[in-house]
């Protein structure tokens, strides 16, 4: 099974601020399935690091950096190209940057730059979810590994681990 994974999430330093997110048991899964990477934000052109983001508006839809640049049209390319990824490796279940206006499931900031957060989709999210792929955020790794079948394999791993 192709498991498609936010590329922070691996350790990849191409967050906004140039950091990652490791999940430890998502790199031990690399070692032994095929992990899928993928950065929208990067694939759409934006730098690392480069200015925070939040979508302001979801219709029509509008992202724009903490200084009022709109990055939309950065951020509608990197999730189209991301999501070819995705379906040309037959990528059927993701687990995603949580909060992130490209890969946030199950919730998003509300565009105030305020770390107020909403019910809401990132643009690639919202994407994938609309191509059929179920997705998964890294606070949500015991339903993850349950619903891909791994929890035996990965499971005491998760539950060891203090990286989480």
């Amino acid at each position: 099974m192709n498991i498609g994974v936010s590329q922070c999430l691996l350790g990849v330093c191409c967050t906004y601020n140039g950091k990652s997110h490791p999940v430890e048991v998502i790199i031990k899964m690399n070692e032994k399935h095929q992990v899928v990477p993928v950065c929208p934000e990067v694939l759409g052109g934006l730098p690392i690091p480069r200015d925070p983001a939040e979508i302001q508006s979801m219709n029509p839809l509008v992202v724009e950096t903490r200084y009022h640049q709109d990055v939309t049209k950065e951020y509608v390319l990197g999730a189209k190209k991301a999501l070819d990824i995705f379906i040309q490796n037959d990528i059927q279940v993701a687990l995603l940057k949580y909060r992130s206006p490209s890969c946030g499931c199950d919730g998003i900031y509300d565009g105030t730059f305020q770390h107020q957060l909403i019910d809401g989709q990132g643009v690639f999210a919202k994407m994938c979810q609309e191509h059929g792929i179920m997705l998964f955020h890294e606070n949500e790794i015991e339903e993850f590994l349950k619903y891909i079948g791994k929890e035996d394999d990965y499971g005491t791993y998760f539950k060891d681990s203090t990286s989480i």
